[in-house]
């Protein structure tokens, strides 16, 4: 099925659709709208007619009775009109010669309105009819009118008609504006799906295509936008797998490394043991090969930790435990205090690897605050949904337009850094299932905020 066919079918279908079924209810609405007017008009009608019978009626004037009931029946709708004495006994029926006079009726209704003081209204066979006591000073009459609803039912069917006339015309101008709408709309598509075909391909050179349609050059907007992504998600594989070659070559040099670095370690221990006298002489040359040889395993941690990269084995821990085991890790300068808000509660996670990930940012926070008096706040507070783990520092914060890129691979600000440590962060968060950001504090500073999806520990 073509698309002229198919605007068509969506336009007109809808429509004939909402119109038989805006029809029905308003036929239905209106009945009952009709329906209640009406009553309250013969209601209306009985109360004045009985008004203007009482004297009559007290003086037995049937001229004057029957000529209300005369009045009364000029209305096409008013069917018929009966005056009643009180037990039943008809007076009048607006008859020149009243051949009725003194008929008993055993209708139903009627046998009703004589037993009962109340007014009475029934709807039967397209008809209402409601009956009112004559009251002077007490009962002396009954009045009984009988009003068609024939005006009901030709007034609900001329609305129908009215509506279905005006959806006829709604149909027709819309069949015409589907026509001349596919038309308009059928090349710009056409292009649009060769310009898909091509990026499905590979082929991610893309014609720019304007037309008159905001909501198709808006589509065709999200279509460049995707291929875009596309060809960022590609460039993006591709820096991935190099970093993934980079990677294992770097395992295999980081590991040759280990090695060497760590009997230099053991070395500069063996001499501070067997001639502490020289290594104080030469304090200071000893403590730059200590920092050197810290600063290359840490380099080395940050390089394994991203090659290596294994599923997190989870437990409920203690978070003050975490921490506590994290404080003993680092070595916090004299100039920095780190501040703990105390919290007992357990969070589901691979215990090592969230140290891991703590030691990194508060690391990277004792950097930030440099010689500076400075601090870090460390908080862990349980939420709906995530276990939630801030640290806060008073550092000099993350250059705003750097905040979305400090968790990508080999960007680093540090003269030594690998560029590895938060990407590490974030591959561990998200191996836990959550998600790891970073924002300046407006009191300066910057905070790192981990979110960890709660679980709670059955027992």
């Amino acid at each position: 099925m073509k698309l002229t066919q198919r605007i068509i079918l969506i336009v007109i279908l809808p429509l004939i659709i909402s119109t038989l079924v805006s029809a029905a209810i308003i036929s239905e609405i209106t009945s009952e709208q009709f329906f209640k007017l009406t009553i309250s008009k013969v209601q209306a009608l009985s109360k004045l007619t009985e008004s203007e019978m009482r004297n009559p009626m007290d003086q037995l004037d049937v001229d004057a009775l029957n000529e209300i009931v005369d009045n009364l029946e000029e209305d096409q709708s008013v069917l018929q009109v009966l005056v009643l004495f009180p037990d039943g006994r008809l007076l009048t029926d607006g008859t020149d010669y009243d051949f009725n006079y003194g008929t008993t009726f055993e209708d139903e209704f009627i046998q009703n309105a004589i037993t009962s003081n109340e007014e009475e209204i029934m709807i039967e066979n397209d008809m209402i009819r409601i009956s009112n006591s004559i009251i002077l000073n007490e009962r002396i009459g009954i009045l009984i009118i009988d009003y068609s609803t024939n005006s009901i039912e030709n007034s609900i069917q001329e609305t129908i008609i009215e509506i279905i006339a005006v959806a006829g015309i709604i149909v027709g101008i819309s069949i015409f504006v589907a026509v001349i709408l596919s038309r308009s709309i059928s090349n710009p598509i056409l292009k649009i799906k060769e310009n898909v075909n091509n990026i499905t391909r590979g082929n991610l050179q893309r014609t720019k295509i304007q037309t008159k349609i905001p909501e198709i050059n808006n589509l065709y907007d999200e279509i460049l936008s995707m291929g875009d992504k596309i060809e960022k998600y590609q460039n993006e594989l591709v820096k991935r797998e190099r970093l993934i070659t980079v990677g294992e070559m770097s395992a295999r040099i980081t590991h040759d490394l280990r090695n060497p670095l760590t009997a230099i370690k053991n070395a500069i221990v063996i001499m501070k043991m067997k001639n502490p006298g020289k290594i104080k002489e030469n304090q200071q040359y000893f403590d730059m090969i200590q920092d050197a040889v810290t600063r290359m395993n840490h380099q080395i941690d940050e390089v394994l930790a991203f090659v290596k990269a294994k599923e997190p084995e989870r437990n409920f821990v203690e978070f003050s435990e975490i921490i506590n085991d994290v404080l003993k890790t680092i070595s916090t300068p004299k100039n920095i205090k780190i501040s703990i808000l105390d919290n007992n509660e357990k969070i589901w996670c691979d215990k090592i690897q969230l140290q891991n990930v703590l030691i990194n940012i508060i690391s990277n926070s004792i950097q930030a605050i440099g010689n500076n008096e400075g601090k870090i706040t460390i908080n862990f507070k349980v939420e709906d949904k995530f276990d939630k783990i801030t640290v806060k520092d008073n550092g000099h914060g993350i250059p705003e337009n750097l905040l979305d890129t400090i968790f990508e691979p080999l960007y680093t600000t540090k003269q030594d850094g690998t560029g590895l440590g938060l990407v590490s962060c974030k591959n561990t968060i998200e191996a836990h299932n959550g998600r790891i950001y970073a924002q300046n504090s407006e009191e300066g500073g910057a905070i790192f905020t981990i979110l960890l999806p709660k679980i709670k520990e059955t027992k």
